[in-house]
């Protein structure tokens, strides 16, 4: 039998796989530079990375990302992270005052980062940044991408094939110059 495990997570950070989408804008959500940032990471993806890394982590997969209703439908999911033992594994530094960087996400340009985190990027977004190296070395990242990749390939066969089939039956369909086909025509009258 599988052991049941109770944690309380009240205390934890959200990160939604938006937060380190490559592909979105830093209005809808992605929260570190694009330069480091992945396309298309998934709560999955989320959840290897961090496993990986040893830290401790919740999986909500039916929540949604409130900016973005676009990722509610085709990539729901969030995941509570435990920054405390992300510090204590030295995955995520604290800042000078001892606290974490949960709130104030420093601007997206380098210049600035090194600014504002005194260089170390410390917190939540050293966390980002951590889980954005781990997650293009995941097996399962690789694999669903190639497989993406075949779709879309079988995909783009399928469209050319019709394509194809779509010309060679057009000519023969062709009739006479007139364009009247003999049926009437349905509709008020004219008068």
């Amino acid at each position: 039998m599988g052991e049941t495990i109770t944690m309380k997570y009240d205390n934890f950070s959200v990160i939604y796989p938006n937060y380190l989408d490559s592909n979105k804008t830093v209005k809808l959500g992605r929260r570190i530079a694009a330069k480091d940032a992945v396309p298309e990471p998934t709560v999955q993806d989320l959840h290897e990375a961090l496993a990986s890394l040893n830290v401790r982590h919740v999986i909500q997969p039916y929540k949604g990302y409130s900016r973005d209703s676009i990722s509610r439908w085709d990539n729901p999911g969030r995941v509570l992270v435990d920054l405390e033992g992300a510090a204590e594994n030295g995955i995520v530094g604290m800042g000078t005052d001892g606290a974490f960087d949960l709130d104030e996400v420093p601007d997206i340009n380098d210049d600035n980062d090194k600014e504002n985190n005194g260089g170390s990027g410390g917190g939540k977004k050293q966390l980002l940044r951590e889980i954005a190296k781990v997650i293009p070395k995941l097996p399962n990242r690789q694999t669903r991408i190639e497989e993406k990749a075949k779709a879309a390939a079988l995909e783009a066969e399928k469209q050319k094939k019709l394509a194809i089939q779509a010309e060679k039956s057009a000519p023969s369909k062709g009739g006479g110059g007139s364009g009247s086909s003999g049926k009437k025509k349905k509709g008020k009258k004219k008068k």
